[in-house]
């Protein structure tokens, strides 16, 4: 099964690049694995639709806000995401709108995405550093993602 994973962020918005950091520690963990492609986008919405056509399988590694706990890690659905934060933007649209839109225009798009988002703690000051908190989650994140992978060859996603 072809799969695409995306670490997503902004590399100088503090723990907003934590999918980036995920991405590339992936990268180096997977070497040559022919059924799995890793790519950082650091735009979301529907910007994200090219990067994912053609695959079969697509896992999208992201900073999240909730309110919850800096470092938290949550395995998510695209139903279970929150929309935009750029409501007022048109050149922005929610990850379950993107997908859908890519559908209804005859995209060949993954027929399992799983999310995982990494509570971040600070994505309002320009750094190109983690928080302590979201460092110290991110070699968890890769191995919750490398379980993934496994966890869906062994049964195929069915």
């Amino acid at each position: 099964m072809k799969t695409v994973i995306i670490g997503l962020g902004n590399p100088v918005l503090g723990d907003d690049r934590v999918g980036i950091e995920v991405a590339r520690l992936l990268r180096e963990r997977l070497g040559d694995d022919e059924n799995v492609t890793v790519k950082e986008q650091y735009a979301g919405g529907i910007r994200l639709l090219d990067e994912l056509a053609g695959f079969e399988r697509a896992i999208i590694v992201d900073s999240i806000v909730t309110g919850g706990k800096a470092g938290t890690v949550y395995r998510l659905g695209v139903s279970d995401l929150p929309g935009t934060r750029n409501t007022i933007s048109t050149h922005d649209t929610n990850f379950r709108d993107a997908l859908s839109l890519g559908e209804m225009i005859g995209l060949a798009l993954p027929g399992f995405v799983t999310v995982f988002g990494i509570e971040a703690g600070n994505v309002e000051t320009f750094s190109e550093d983690l928080t302590p908190e979201v460092k110290e989650a991110v070699p968890g994140a890769v191995e919750l993602v490398l379980k993934e992978l496994r966890d869906c060859k062994e049964r195929q996603c069915a």
